[in-house]
């Protein structure tokens, strides 16, 4: 163990069935971060038989703590999250999802940053890279052609007094990554868009990935034009096959894919983003678009039957809170004013 620590490294965590292999790459994962001068805490939702095994493999490295029920978010993990606050000892948060795998060197060069900032919103790649993964990061490089601050992370670190400061941000709903970096730019923090640092995300298994196909798409469903075009898409490809036939489909399915990969290799060309995304990655954005698209019809059925999104044993009618739009706008000048 390091002579003294620096931060407070926070993992809300849930399994319904211990995985021996995988909780002891955890274990090893945990090693580098204790060895990077941070404290962990794992806060773990998970049922008590599994509770015990998961502090049976890695507890003697991490602080391991079941959720404190008196938060009752719908979405879980927030509440691990506010569970994991109130236990930290540090002023530098670094909260991470289960997949997430720093680098030696990246939490201290976060860390650095956060003395000049409240908060630091690092960027992902995926390792190692079936071909859904590749699916994922085409989308993760058209997300970041597209928006200013570039693609949603599973991961930010923050000032535990700008946490508590910002008071609690909604757990009531599926986006709760990026929910929180919104709250807190709604509340005026100082946030890096450190859109160069790039940190590892495991892939999930196919079935998970699966599983959250229409997760991620019930999540756009408030933003309204980008819904909209992944409905339309299927009906404008149906009007153009009845008026131009089989050559109209073939152009529309042409004109699509180009447009896409175009828009991927934009994404990989900015920044160093080429240094952690295969070439091969941006060929994959067509398959992605289709993906969309029916992973849209397919939300839109949870939706009429379920009233939301099924997340566990909770239905989730909200894909993002209340600060999205309002944290978005004042995100945007923090962007425009930012150094290049």
């Amino acid at each position: 163990m390091p002579s003294a620590l620096d931060c407070t490294y926070l993992l809300p965590f849930r399994r319904v069935a211990y995985d021996e292999i995988e909780a002891a790459k955890l274990r090893r994962y945990f090693d580098t971060v204790v060895a990077e001068r941070c404290e962990i805490i794992v806060i773990d939702g998970s049922p008590p038989d599994v509770f015990a095994q998961n502090k049976s493999a890695f507890g003697n490295v991490c602080r391991h703590k079941a959720v404190d029920r008196r938060y009752r978010y719908l979405n879980d993990k927030v509440n691990g999250v506010h569970t994991g606050m109130a236990l930290a000892s540090f002023e530098k948060i670094i909260l991470a999802d289960d997949d997430i795998r720093y680098r030696a060197g990246q939490i201290a060069e976060v860390l650095q940053l956060l003395d000049n900032y409240e908060v630091v919103r690092p960027q992902n790649f995926l390792r190692p890279l079936p071909w859904w993964a590749k699916m994922e990061s085409a989308r993760m490089l058209i997300n970041r052609a597209t928006l200013r601050a570039a693609d949603y992370p599973g991961t930010c670190a923050f000032r535990r007094s700008a946490f508590l400061a910002c008071g609690h941000y909604d757990g009531d709903v599926l986006f709760d990554n990026e929910e929180i970096i919104r709250h807190f730019a709604q509340h005026g923090c100082a946030i890096a868009y450190a859109n160069d640092l790039f940190v590892r995300r495991r892939p999930p298994t196919f079935r998970k990935w699966l599983e959250q196909r229409p997760r991620q798409a019930y999540e756009d469903f408030a933003m309204r034009s980008k819904t909209a075009l992944f409905f339309g898409l299927p009906w404008l490809l149906i009007a153009t096959a009845l008026r131009f036939g089989l050559r109209g489909i073939l152009s529309f399915i042409v004109v699509v894919s180009l447009g896409s990969i175009f828009i991927a290799w934009r994404g990989r060309a900015r920044g160093r983003a080429a240094r952690f995304f295969p070439l091969q990655c941006c060929f994959f954005a067509p398959l992605w678009i289709a993906e969309r698209m029916g992973s849209t019809y397919w939300a839109l059925y949870w939706f009429l039957t379920c009233g939301g999104y099924p997340f566990g044993d909770r239905v989730l009618s909200k894909g993002i809170g209340r600060a999205w739009w309002s944290g978005a706008k004042a995100a945007s000048v923090q962007l425009r004013h930012a150094p290049k």
